[in-house]
Formats: C-alpha cells, structure tokens, sequence
C-alpha cells in the first residue's frame, strides 16, 4: 500500500452515468489482486474533504510492468460527480491496493461470477486474472445484472474463452427480464458450481448468499460500505460477523472480500 500521486490517463464514459477512469502509476500495483480498491482524493481543494473508495477494474501494463489502473464509477453525488470532469493530464492522489481479494483454489473446476450494477470492476478484473491462471476452468458463468440496459457495463469484455455470459435487467430492456439472482437459481437447479465469487448491491448479495449456502455452494463476497480512510483508523465500516468474539470486522482491512456464510446478513 502507498500513498502517490497520479496522473488521468482518460476519463471516457462506459454507459449513461457511468465512467473509466485510467490512472499512471509510479509503481506499488505489481501484485495488485480482483477484490482490492483504491482511496481516491477527488479535488486539490479538499471539496469533498474525505478520500472516495472504487474497486480496481483492472491494471494497465505496457511491456511487461504495472503501469497503470482502472476504475469504473458511477456519477451519485458531489465526489463521483467532480471526477467525472477529470481530464488527461490531471493529477489525483490515490492510496492503493487496499484490502483483500478473491481467492479461487486450484481445486475450483465450476465457477460462477455474479456483478450487480457497480459491484461489475472486480468480477471484470477477476475474469481477466482467470485466463492467466494454470489449469484452467472446465467452465466459468458470469451472471451479470443492472436495473435497466443502461446499467449494464463492460459486458463485452466478458466475451472470453470458456466464459459464458447470462444478462438480466429488472425491466426486462435486455437479457433476461428481473433480478439477476433469479437466473442464477434457475442455472443452479439445473446444474451446480463448486465457488460463487460477487459484488453487487447489499440486497442481491443476501440473496446469492442465501442461494449459495441453501445448496452447499462455497461462496464470496465483495461488500461495498461507507469509508472516510480505507485503512482502519477511523472504524466507520463495520459489519456484523458470526462467532466472532467482538461480532465485527471492518471492510477496509478485513474486506472487503468476505466468505458469505461469515456475514450476519
């Protein structure tokens, strides 16, 4: 983890309200894993005053190193709303890799990746992270689902080999029509997954828990929570966990990747 200075590589939007945002870096993101995020000071005015959390989309290599970073945001205030009007050539200051990451073991031949709206950077990194990854998968299904087909982001770069990409929309404008969740109950009556990795609101993350744990399913999740440092100081970002003697951990060092069966939902 460190704290440097980066420059805005480009600021291009991916969909109405959303954007990706590349960022040169001078190093520290080599070992940088899907699940881990980054702290970003919005202004140089301190307005905001407080640092901004995104997950990393993914890295930026140019011959071999770790040159730079991605992130995906949506524009929902004044923070989000004043990086959206960041151009090439600007400077921010971000704290990163911060957190933990998924972790698939080798012994995972069944995978299933499931992404809610924003909750997409980590799975979109971790699906790219797969393909370097020895062994392989027999098969990997990527559920990916957004309120309208405005929402729905970066699904072309899930066109991978031995991916399959199943899309839903709450109001049917493209894929599956309804939640996502809903597709993937009716695949895993069908069939079964050794892990489930994802991110998404809170409320379909109880949801893919609730599906995961009823069948068996080894799962885990990427929790969003507000955060004012990202690095444990000022402990705004607990959550209830079971049979532990305090009963919380703290997204930011302890997350924000967390077995589902650990949460108290």
């Amino acid at each position: 983890m460190m704290i440097q200075e980066t420059t805005v590589l480009w600021n291009r939007m991916a969909a109405k309200g959303y954007y990706r945002l590349g960022l040169a870096i001078s190093g520290g993101f080599d070992h940088a894993q899907p699940g881990q995020f980054v702290m970003v000071r919005v202004g140089s005015d301190n307005q905001p005053l407080l640092r901004r959390p995104f997950s990393l989309l993914g890295l930026i290599r140019e011959e071999g190193r770790v040159s730079g970073i991605e992130i995906l945001f949506k524009v929902v205030g004044q923070g989000t709303e004043k990086l959206a009007g960041c151009r090439k050539g600007e400077r921010l200051s971000v704290i990163g890799p911060l957190g933990n990451a998924f972790l698939v073991p080798d012994t995972c031949r069944q995978l299933i990746l499931v992404a809610g709206g924003v909750g997409v950077p980590p799975i979109r990194f971790l699906a790219q992270s797969l393909l370097e990854r020895e062994g392989g998968l027999d098969r990997c299904v990527v559920f990916i689902g957004g309120r309208t087909r405005d929402d729905l982001v970066c699904i072309s770069e899930f066109d991978l080999p031995g991916f399959l990409l199943d899309i839903s929309t709450d109001d049917g404008s493209q894929g599956n029509p309804g939640v996502v969740t809903h597709s993937l109950e009716k695949a895993l009556d069908a069939g079964t997954a050794d892990l489930i990795c994802a991110c998404g609101p809170p409320a379909m993350l109880k949801a893919v828990a609730a599906i995961a744990m009823a069948r068996d399913i080894d799962c885990q999740v990427s929790i969003e929570a507000m955060m004012a440092c990202g690095m444990g100081a000022c402990l705004g970002c607990a959550v209830r966990i079971r049979g532990d003697d305090t009963g919380y951990r703290h997204v930011c060092m302890d997350g924000p990747v967390f077995d589902a069966r650990q949460l108290v939902w």
